[in-house]
């Protein structure tokens, strides 16, 4: 079972790869519809409010779910290739911080909107990801016990 272990390791590493490859492309080098310069939303919750009132579900769906989605890759993929990095402490600070990295590179130097809530919606999906991560294990290691 080892070698089933280093195979995911490796299979991880390349996914998380090509997933943070699309997570750099999507939120730093995509064209934005919504662009209204540079500016930074401080205060949580606060264009969550504002697209929930909208009533426009395309654009829930794609800010709300689209950010939580975005980062539950990270959760699942970090722990998959590094066994060590699954605790959620870890998961925490690491989605957290790299969706605030994400956000201050966005203002800075893709003059685009630093949004609190984006980084609050990302840590989400990080930490969902790391539950995934965790049921997953827990399944594996049934399977692996079941069928020794």
């Amino acid at each position: 079972m080892k070698k089933v272990r280093i195979m995911f390791s490796i299979l991880g590493a390349f996914l998380f790869i090509c997933y943070f490859a699309l997570v750099v492309k999507a939120t730093l080098f995509s064209f934005n519809e919504y662009v209204y310069g540079k500016s930074a939303n401080l205060v949580l919750f606060d264009s969550i409010k504002q697209m929930w009132r909208s009533d426009n579900d395309w654009l829930i769906l794609k800010n709300i779910i689209g950010n939580v989605l975005l980062f539950m890759p990270f959760g699942l993929l970090l722990p998959l290739i590094f066994r060590k990095l699954n605790s959620w402490r870890f998961m925490f600070v690491a989605g957290f911080g790299t969706s605030f990295l994400i956000e201050v590179l966005q203002y800075e130097y893709f003059k685009r909107i630093f949004d609190i809530d984006d980084i609050f919606l990302n840590g989400i999906g990080a930490m969902t990801g790391l539950f995934v991560y965790k049921f997953l294990a827990v399944l594996f290691r049934f399977f692996e016990r079941a069928f020794k």
